[in-house]
């Protein structure tokens, strides 16, 4: 390759890299999200099949491989310097303006939702055996939103387009409009 094909291609490649204080963040971040999947896998033993609280742990945790392959994804493109760019509903996603002030009040969501399926665990130990499993029920639940609170602000932090839509396309169904939400509030699916 000549020199002077190489000064732009080096150029465009190096417009788009990870800043160093990041690489490790979406390292950790990472390693974590393979540790709670992992973690989901030893929870699914302990229920048998169409089980709801087996349902809620598998999209639990089809929530954290999702966010797992985003931020992978980050990093990948952050080691190799490359751009990434994405496309929603057929158009190019850009960042929202407002990111970091939107992953402010996405943390403060998440961390009431942690609250409230601690205080679920934590009644679901007193309980009587007939309510344990509305508590354990409740606390699995707050698990998806949880999962998907985290998988919106990852996006909010390392630039991915930040919301979930679990959805299983039936012949003839048309995909759900996904319409991101003025700050502080939540996606809307129609």
């Amino acid at each position: 390759m000549r020199m002077h094909h190489l000064i732009p291609a080096l150029a465009l490649a190096l417009a788009g890299c990870i800043g160093p204080e990041t690489m490790p963040q979406l390292e950790a971040e990472t390693k974590a999200l393979r540790q709670e999947i992992a973690q989901g896998r030893e929870e699914l033993q302990g229920h048998g099949k169409g089980s709801v609280i087996r349902d809620l742990i598998t999209l639990r945790m089809a929530i954290q491989e999702q966010t797992l392959a985003m931020l992978e994804q980050r990093r990948a493109a952050g080691s190799w310097r490359t751009k990434l760019a994405y496309i929603v509903n057929g158009k190019p996603w850009v960042a929202a303006g407002d990111a970091e002030k939107r992953a402010g009040e996405l943390a403060m969501r998440l961390k009431t939702a942690r609250k409230g399926r601690e205080s679920d665990l934590d009644r679901a130990k007193g309980a009587d055996e007939a309510v344990k499993p509305l508590y354990a029920m409740s606390a699995a639940t707050r698990t998806v939103l949880i999962a998907q609170l985290e998988y919106q602000l990852a996006g909010y932090r390392h630039g991915f387009p930040a919301y979930y839509v679990p959805f299983h396309r039936s012949a003839g169904q048309a995909l759900p409009q996904v319409i991101e939400a003025p700050a502080g509030g939540p996606a809307v699916v129609r």
